[in-house]
């Protein structure tokens, strides 16, 4: 009995030796799981997480004010999601959860959601409401550093600094995607434009046809070919200071008719008509008309301008419009690099010509009270060389990179994450949850690969036996590993019947 009972032990040895242990590429985790909990959508619905959430659950917490970190967080999400069959994409549930309900109400979740392409819910709640969410997910959220961050500003760039009439300051960086320049020529031509998930799907009221028998088609210049090539990308991915010209032709046309455009402009656009003729738009200077507009509805806000005979003028930021009795209005202003003050603007925005750093306040605002521009972030001295500094006196502190916060009371240090509670301003975290609503895997920042977070939601999906998997007996190792560990199993065994009968 006893020379035959060890065979099977050692094959069963063997075959627990061969089954695959957990390997998630992400931080994996050891939490019970978070309760059930109400918030409103970005249709202004309520939606119950734990309830309308099904099979794996990706979690992530934005917020619409932020354009770097938030923005392509969302956009890798999509991009998660896209990579997904139909089968797994069926047991796997998006949510983004906001960490700026002042800012994030359900319109502002709706414009960013679909500006990003993100159909998933995305939820707010007063902070009262969202507080112990945050604490359930470790979410560490400083209300402070999402104020006054909403960029990783490069020094020499342009940016906006807002004062808005609650006394709260905000610093914003001038984008100007693909987006941005068509808007723009458009808004200069007259043209009217017709978009859909970040796509242009009608200019002037030529639409693409539903059989998608031609689209309207984005081209960039390539100034070391000197030639039009298709964009790769949408217009929201494309960075047009760095691609400054485009040009939008129907798909069935032909691409050596469009001109090449004048590169000493900022910033051009081109559309090929339906009958081949052609129509350029040039901004030979940004000015603080653009900055504005860039800075501040890339950070997801809402901006109304006038346009009168002084040009635009700004009656509305962020759904905070000065009275039509004129009590109080909006007041530009322009960074003085020599005095290191803000100094009134004389010029209109539209006048003010290629500005660095700019500033919209309310009038009664006193102009010293606006924070600087934010201090260069080449320095390593600076946050020990992992951040850059905003904001000035008493409210001077480091925005760490990701992977890094601050030291112990120490807001102007950035020192490696040691535990797993995450800051979230400039980085941010998110989470895959099993069925059960245990935070599994949690990856923080933005900088991680779309094909590891994937393959984390589907190993998950394997382990629970959703989206279509089944599990096997050893489901992870190829047929020839499994035949070779089994045949050793077998060669153990037989040289301990050899021993057992020597004895």
């Amino acid at each position: 009995m006893q020379k035959i009972g060890k065979v099977p032990l050692t094959l069963l040895l063997a075959v627990l030796l061969l089954a695959p242990a957990s390997a998630y590429m992400g931080k994996q985790l050891a939490r019970g799981p978070v309760d059930s909990f109400t918030l409103t959508d970005q249709s202004g619905e309520n939606y119950t997480f734990g309830i309308d959430t099904e099979g794996v659950v990706v979690v992530s917490f934005i917020f619409t004010r932020c354009p770097d970190v938030c923005p392509v967080l969302t956009q890798s999400l999509s991009a998660v999601e896209a990579e997904l069959t139909e089968n797994e994409r069926k047991d796997v549930t998006f949510v983004s959860i906001t960490v700026d309900p002042e800012y994030d109400t359900p319109e502002a979740l709706k414009e960013y959601s679909e500006r990003m392409g993100a159909s998933w819910p995305h939820l707010t709640g007063t902070a009262e409401e969202l507080q112990p969410i945050w604490d359930m997910f470790a979410v560490v959220v400083e209300q402070s550093v999402i104020d006054m961050h909403v960029m990783d500003y490069q020094p020499g760039e342009a940016s906006v600094t807002l004062v808005d009439t609650k006394n709260n300051n905000s610093q914003h960086m001038f984008q100007y995607d693909g987006w941005d320049a068509t808007a723009f020529a458009a808004e200069q031509a007259g043209w009217s434009l017709n978009s859909s998930g970040g796509m242009i799907i009608g200019i002037n009221g030529t639409e693409s046809p539903d059989d998608w028998a031609w689209w309207w088609e984005l081209n960039l210049w390539n100034t070391t070919s000197e030639a039009w090539e298709v964009s790769g990308v949408g217009m929201n991915d494309v960075d047009a200071l760095d691609i400054p010209h485009l040009a939008w032709m129907r798909s069935d046309t032909n691409r050596s008719l469009l001109p090449q455009p004048n590169v000493d402009m900022a910033s051009s656009v081109t559309v090929q008509w339906s009958n081949n003729s052609t129509e350029v738009v040039n901004i030979e200077q940004f000015t603080g008309y653009h900055i504005s507009q860039g800075a501040l509805i890339g950070a997801g806000m809402n901006t109304t301008n006038e346009l009168g005979s002084w040009g635009h003028l700004m009656t509305d930021i962020n759904n905070q419009t000065s009275p039509p009795d004129w009590e109080w209005y909006w007041t530009l202003y322009a960074w003085n690099e020599t005095s290191e003050a803000w100094n009134y603007s004389n010029v209109g925005q539209d006048e003010l010509l290629e500005p660095t750093h700019i500033a919209w306040a309310p009038n009664y605002t006193d102009p010293s009270a606006i924070p600087a521009p934010i201090s260069d972030a080449s320095d390593e001295t600076v946050c020990n060389g992992h951040g850059w500094e905003m904001g000035s006196g008493a409210s001077k502190h480091c925005m760490c990179d990701s992977g890094y916060t601050w030291g112990e009371d120490d807001k102007l240090s950035c020192v490696p994450e040691t535990t797993e509670e995450y800051n979230v301003g400039h980085s941010t975290i998110t989470y895959i949850l099993n069925p059960d609503l245990e935070p599994t895997v949690a990856w923080t920042g933005d900088a991680w690969r779309v094909e590891d977070f994937t393959a984390d939601v589907r190993e998950l999906l394997e382990k629970e036996q959703l989206g279509g998997y089944e599990a096997g007996l050893i489901p992870a190792l190829p047929f020839a590993m499994t035949l070779s560990a089994l045949l050793a199993a077998f060669a153990l065994a037989g040289v301990r019947h050899t021993r057992v009968d020597n004895e």
